[in-house]
């Protein structure tokens, strides 16, 4: 970073910034007499940190600075958030504030206080890896005198397991991923899912990947998209409209949308584009292997055995193909005189009124070629021009941090200007393409604004008034949060490290040469080896192998035969994201609100009396407090009383007890209350459930 004064720079920004609170700004001179009129965000290493009106931070040499200058930056107090990692982050956050305070300001509405580094460091974790710290972690940013120590613990939980473990999680939902779906399992397309978060793949490239792949489930995960919803193009174009551009369309298969620009026939028209596409693998390749197969399942005589086959056949089969013709039709029941019923289609794209540019339509309204119309209109979805596409991705990352969308339901974004502050809207989806749809970047830039850092909202929100984001709002917990949360309890931060890879397992298991070029005699011994290894995965919808140890993968992609996830008490301590999806109904999981997924975005955040009686009775609760949690280990290797209190209250909430909150434990202490007792009572509290 280069340390200079631009004066001409400087004023320019006076004049097009947000004009904060003058007394936050002075006039900083250097040793030449230069000036500069900034806020003091810190100083550091011998350099001085200052922040301009339009959030650009410059890092200037103490001693460049006046003698006056010098002596003010040692001791004025910083402002805001301390010093950050990157000039060009600082300035991107602080647009994003200007945006929300501007919104605030013509409420006459208030930001809330700065959240204190206890609030601030179990937030960012749980927002950012989907677990609470550990007391160790908790203490190391605690303790850490580092001005720029808030910006650090973000870029580390960014780089963390636990990122693509959360983040999996919160498109799990969004996207129903089920291990079982089509009476097939459907690990190849979670492993290819998690692979893209791992590797950071832009958003805009991920979603093109599951619009436009083809071949085997088996063999591409990314077919699993479009195979959720095999043989139905109307329901997955509606989910997938709806998902990523926020187009609400779910009426107009049926007939014109009472509540929206959207026709019956532009909603089939839109579907057109996957007329040639076939999800059954009864056209090509996958179905070819599929003819004179009564044969060979004769030929195994036993009828278990055929049975087994049949189904080992119907997952090898399950693949997305594109024929060369478009046999998509209008209804039978078609009303309305622009078209008759039964009439073929001609894919044809939706345009939104204020789309001025056109942009990501050029080259895409027509083809010659069927078989490309899917990738015609994942180029038109994707295009950083599509209106739509940025902003929809924006608010559900909005959301996923803040705890409620800019616009609400963030399914619908047919009227941006709608949302509670059209400007930040838009902004946030200028920023998503800016930073070329970069998930991890987009977060990052969030994480770092004043209004990600203050004190959340406590009260409750009324039904009709927009929230203008004084501060993230309290939720509880997610399910896998609440979930992921207790395992760091027991087990540590080596929760992160215990890897499933179902996938690659149960494709090499499952997979059969069905291109047609196999002899029966071939086929059929490929299908018995085939049910041979299936009994590892025991039938059960988890499809867990039996020999648990042999799945663990090390961080090389090798195997380790000492990352297999500790068993407690029937529990499995790994994240949620390498357990069943969904889990079963009983789990705890499921309890807190887990999505089915049968409808997308479907899980819920909100408490009910079997949720209070898991907490007080269920299995969590008594893994937590056996003398192997590594909390309860913790807690008593400390020396004193108070010392154990401190450590159990760092690891639920990762803060300190108060005076009173130390005195009333340790005097339960004193007087027979066990750790396994102090546990159950943190673990009860409202204070543990809850995101600060």
């Amino acid at each position: 970073m280069k340390t200079r004064f631009c004066l001409p720079l400087a004023c320019a920004l006076l004049v097009t910034g947000l004009q904060a609170d003058n007394e936050v700004y002075r006039t900083w001179t250097d040793s030449q007499g230069r000036k500069l009129e900034a806020t003091f965000r810190g100083i550091e290493n011998g350099n001085v940190f200052l922040q301009i009106r339009n959030g650009y931070v410059y890092r200037l040499s103490l001693d460049k600075l006046s003698a006056a200058d010098q002596q003010a930056a040692k001791t004025l107090k910083p402002e805001g958030l301390g010093i950050p990692s990157d000039p060009n982050l600082a300035q991107a956050a602080a647009q994003i504030d200007m945006l929300v305070e501007a919104g605030l300001k013509k409420a006459e509405q208030k930001p809330n206080p700065l959240a204190s580094d206890e609030q601030f460091v179990r937030r960012v974790f749980l927002d950012l890896a989907g677990r609470i710290p550990t007391r160790e972690e908790a203490l190391e940013f605690i303790n850490d005198t580092s001005l720029s120590k808030r910006a650090k613990v973000i870029d580390r939980l960014l780089e963390s397991e636990g990122y693509r473990s959360h983040l999996f999680n919160y498109f799990a939902d969004m996207l129903r991923m089920a291990d079982v779906a089509q009476k097939a399992r459907f690990y190849t397309y979670q492993d290819w899912l998690k692979k893209q978060i791992g590797e950071n793949v832009p958003w805009n490239k991920l979603v093109y990947s599951m619009m436009t792949a083809d071949g085997k489930l088996l063999e591409n995960g990314a077919t699993g998209y479009l195979l959720r919803d095999a043989g139905m193009r109307l329901d997955n174009l509606s989910l997938t409209l709806s998902t990523f551009i926020g187009a609400n369309v779910s009426c107009a298969q049926c007939h014109d949308h009472p509540f929206a620009d959207w026709t019956q026939r532009q909603f089939f028209e839109m579907a057109a584009f996957f007329g040639a596409t076939e999800t059954y693998g009864a056209k090509g390749n996958a179905g070819a292997g599929m003819q004179g197969m009564r044969k060979v399942l004769a030929s195994l005589g036993d009828k278990k055995l055929q049975q087994q086959a049949k189904n080992l056949l119907r997952v090898n089969a399950l693949a997305v193909e594109d024929s060369s013709t478009n046999d998509l039709k209008l209804p039978d029941d078609y009303k309305y005189p622009d078209a008759k019923p039964g009439d073929l289609v001609t894919p044809k794209l939706i345009t939104w009124s204020d789309d001025k540019t056109k942009k990501a339509y050029q080259g895409v309204q027509t083809t010659k070629h069927d078989e490309q119309l899917r990738e015609q209109f994942a180029k038109w979805m994707t295009s950083p021009d599509n209106p739509r596409f940025a902003m929809t991705i924006a608010n559900r990352m909005w959301k996923h941090m803040f705890g409620i969308g800019v616009k609400e339901p963030v399914a619908d974004l047919d009227d941006p200007n709608a949302s509670s502050n059209p400007a930040l809207l838009h902004h946030l989806a200028n920023e998503m393409v800016r930073l070329k749809f970069d998930l991890k970047q987009f977060l990052r830039v969030l994480c770092n604004t004043d209004t990600y850092q203050r004190e959340a909202t406590s009260h409750e929100l009324a039904d009709n008034s927009a929230y203008l984001f004084p501060g993230p709002i309290l939720r509880r917990m997610t399910a896998e949060q609440a979930w992921d949360s207790c395992a760091t309890l027991v087990v540590g931060a080596d929760v992160d490290k215990f890897k499933g890879h179902r996938g690659e397992t149960y494709a090499k298991a499952m997979s059969i040469d069905l291109s047609g070029e196999a002899s029966p005699d071939v086929i059929k011994g490929q299908i018995e080896n085939a049910i041979a290894s299936m009994r590892q995965f025991g039938g059960k919808a988890a499809g867990t192998p039996k020999n648990k140890k042999k799945r663990m993968m090390n961080q090389g992609g090798e195997e380790d035969l000492t990352l297999a996830p500790p068993v407690r008490d029937g529990m499995v301590l790994a994240r949620a994201s390498e357990l069943p999806q969904p889990e079963k109904d009983q789990h705890f999981l499921r309890m807190f609100g887990q999505s089915d997924r049968q409808i997308a975005d479907s899980e819920s955040e909100e408490g009910s009396i079997p949720q209070v009686l898991m907490l007080m009775n269920g299995e969590a609760q008594r893994v937590i407090g056996q003398n192997d949690s590594l909390v309860v280990k913790t807690a008593s290797a400390q020396k004193t009383p108070e010392q154990q209190v401190e450590s159990l209250y760092l690891s639920f909430f990762s803060r300190k007890p108060k005076p009173d909150e130390l005195a009333s434990a340790t005097a339960g202490l004193s007087n027979g209350m066990t750790m396994r007792d102090l546990t159950w009572v943190l673990f009860n509290t409202r204070e543990f459930i809850f995101v600060e």
